[in-house]
Order: structure tokens, then sequence, then C-alpha cells
């Protein structure tokens, strides 16, 4: 990727002698004659370096990092901010407190001003790795290694705003809970590994068939959980249903040769009697899925409270 720097200077003179000092670090030179116009060159060209001028013309330097600093674009861009006036120390304190990240007079030697950029350099570049590595870690953390989906935390955080959203507009909300049938079999009979694959091919199955806005996540061991908003019992049946058949009719031969894999689940709809919380969904549809369970397998189960039913 070119590295772009923005040289902002009225004079044509004193960016050519900054263009030549900088022409090794720099492949790309964008030039703007006063702030106004170098306004208009960040936001088009979205340069990763800035070397600013104080006296220009239209909009002096000081206007220019304070606008540039109020753009999401512009937080982090080194700015080095110059001038060939006297009262250094004030102009320089006024250039800091507005956000330059570096203040240098000219006239200015080449290797001053080299060294200066290649250390906002790096640390821009820690500050940008720095930033990766925690986006990576904040996503680990609400991601299930195996199989790429949200984990369990990711979907209880998710839900609680949904419900909460759910409460001011009387929308209801549907929990689908799914368990693979038989897997502690699938592991003692093909193996660990195998067991694995088969959660995996599981989570991207799921994935594929939700739709938009709808909370998928591996809620631990075989289990998959779903949240559908906006929905009622009967869609949220017909959406576990869909989702039952896709399991049953797909091809694992990949993971072992003549396997069959289903799925038993349970459906809770919030809000209903003794439904009043995330959790009491989630254990509602257990309640749900535990009956596909003892009724056979292989089929959904709706949810209904009845007196004498408890949740905790």
């Amino acid at each position: 990727m070119k590295e772009k720097v923005l040289l902002v200077d009225d004079s044509r003179q004193a960016r050519e002698a900054i263009k030549a000092a900088l022409a090794g670090l720099f492949s790309v030179f964008i030039e703007a004659d006063d702030g106004l116009a170098a306004i208009k060159s960040f936001v088009e060209e979205k340069p990763g370096f800035i070397v600013t001028d104080i006296e220009m013309p239209s909009i002096n330097g000081y206007r220019f990092i304070s606008t540039i600093r109020n753009m999401d674009d512009g937080r982090d861009v080194p700015i080095i901010l110059l001038s060939g006036s006297k009262d250094s120390l004030k102009k320089k304190l006024t250039g800091f407190n507005l956000g330059a990240s570096d203040f240098l007079m000219k006239p200015f030697e080449n290797e001053e001003l080299i060294a200066r950029v290649k250390s906002l350099l790096r640390v821009r570049n820690l500050m940008e790795e720095l930033k990766e590595k925690n986006t990576l870690l904040e996503k680990l953390a609400v991601t299930d290694e195996l199989t790429g989906l949200n984990n369990r935390r990711h979907f209880f955080e998710s839900t609680h705003s949904q419900m909460a959203l759910g409460l001011r507009h009387h929308f209801k909300i549907a929990c689908l809970l799914m368990d693979i049938d038989h897997f502690k079999k699938i592991n003692d009979t093909y193996g660990h590994m195998a067991g694995d694959e088969v959660l995996r091919k599981m989570g991207s199955l799921l994935k594929a068939c939700k739709r938009d806005g709808e909370e998928l996540a591996r809620f631990g061991g075989e289990e998959f959980v779903m949240c559908l908003f906006n929905t009622d019992s009967e869609s949220a049946v017909l959406a576990a249903e869909r989702f039952r058949r896709l399991v049953g009719e797909h091809d694992f031969s990949s993971v072992a040769q003549g396997l069959k894999i289903t799925l038993s689940i349970g459906v809770a709809v919030w809000p209903q009697e003794r439904v009043t919380s995330i959790d009491e969904l989630v254990r509602a549809a257990d309640k749900a899925l535990y009956k596909s369970k003892s009724l056979g397998r292989d089929m959904v189960t709706l949810f209904e409270w009845t007196p004498g039913i408890k949740l905790a």
C-alpha cells in the first residue's frame, strides 16, 4: 500500500523542499496551498501523514488541524506543524493544544525533519497494530473458537438489549434451543475429531440458513441457540422445523460414511406467563427441548407455561 503524505503550505518552494527531504519515506505527495484546499484533499485522498504550515490564507494551520482532529478519519493521523515566525513557544503550545503531533521551525534541517517523521510513523504504526490486536481480542471474546459463531456470552449481551427494545415496542421474541441428537455416540463411534467437524458443519449450516437480524450462537457442547425478533409462536415453530429438516437432509458423509444427523429443538416465545427475562426464555426453551428429547428426538416442541412448571 502506498504511503500518502499531505503537504500544506502557501509557498510552492517550501512544499518542494519538504518533498525533497521526504522522498524516501513517502510514495505519494498531495499538495495544498491553504487550509481550505487541504481539508478537501484530506477528505478525498485520506493521507496517513500531514505536514502543515501555520501562516496561510483562507484557513490557517491552526483551524486546519482543529478541523482534521474533529473528523473520525483524522483523529490519529500524525501532523507536523511548521512555523517560520517569531513567538515559537506560544505557537508551539497553541498547536499542541489543538492536536499537532510535533512542531518544527523553518528553515529546518532535512535530517531533523526526517527523524521526526520516522518517529511519528513508528508510533502511528504501533498504535494501528495495537488497535488491530484489540479488535481481534474483542472478537475472540465473543466468538466460539470451533464454529466461528457468536458464543454464549455475546448471545446474552445482545438479547438483553433486544428484549429491552421489545418491551418498549411491544414485539415478541422467540428462542430456539437446538441440540444434536446422540452426539456422544458420534464421538464414541467416529472420534472427537469427527465430532468437532460435525459441530463446525452444523454452525455453517445454521448460519447460512438464518436470516438477517436473527441472533445465532453456540450455546455450549452440542447445543446451539437462536433468537428471532418480532416473531410469534407459529412463525418460530416453522423456522425451527426449517432448521430441523435442513440438518436432517444434509449429507454428512464427508465426516463419516453414512453419518446422519438429527436435531431436537425447543421453542419458547416472550412475553408469556412466568417468562420475563432472557434467562427465563432460554430456560423455557430448554424445558421444551427436554420434552423433544423425551418424546423420541428429531422433533420441535413449543413451550407453553402451565401451573406447576418451574423455570428456576
